[in-house]
């Protein structure tokens, strides 16, 4: 079992995690989570978020890492009609914060176009999609650090380094 700790990473606080992991059940499951789900939860009120994250229901790339070295974190949540969703915690490159995602974990599956599969997989994947979304818009709402709201200021930054686009003509604008 790993138990390092590492000053140098920032882990989400015991609250947030919590948070996030209710907003994501709240949305995934129609009443209560199957007990599978709620054992892989960290125990309710104050608790150590890299104990939890090196414990053994968690997911972890690359597996075998110390926690510094750790690039994501996944737990298993599933929702009511998929179990394999999860929701992840993962460090950007160069970036030393865990931030919060969700992770259909269906981009891999896929059905021959016209198979009896094929129409029930793609409505797996909206349905997915969709409620990752909701999870993805209330986390933004209650300010918990997520990966969407990280790529999205990197984005911001990037554009305003950009140099102007040109004119019509080609010419860069002054």
């Amino acid at each position: 079992m790993h138990n390092e700790k590492d000053k140098s990473i920032k882990l989400p606080s015991p609250e947030e995690i919590h948070l996030a992991i209710r907003t994501y059940l709240r949305y995934a499951y129609d009443g209560p989570p199957p007990e599978s789900t709620i054992s892989l939860l960290p125990v309710e009120g104050n608790f150590d978020p890299s104990e939890w994250l090196m414990g053994e229901g968690i997911e972890r790339d690359p597996p075998d890492a110390p926690l510094s070295g750790v690039r994501s974190a996944a737990c298993r949540l599933g929702n009511s009609f998929y179990p394999n969703m999860k929701l992840r915690l993962s460090t950007p490159p160069h970036h030393q914060s865990f931030l919060f995602s969700v992770d259909c974990h269906d981009a891999v599956l896929s059905a021959p176009s016209g198979s009896p599969d094929h129409s029930a997989l793609e409505e797996l994947k909206a349905r997915n999609a969709s409620l990752a979304n909701i999870i993805h818009s209330e986390w933004d709402r209650l300010s918990l650090p997520t990966e969407r709201n990280y790529l999205r200021r990197k984005i911001q930054q990037a554009k305003r380094k950009a140099p102007p686009p040109p004119d019509e003509d080609g010419t860069a604008k002054p």
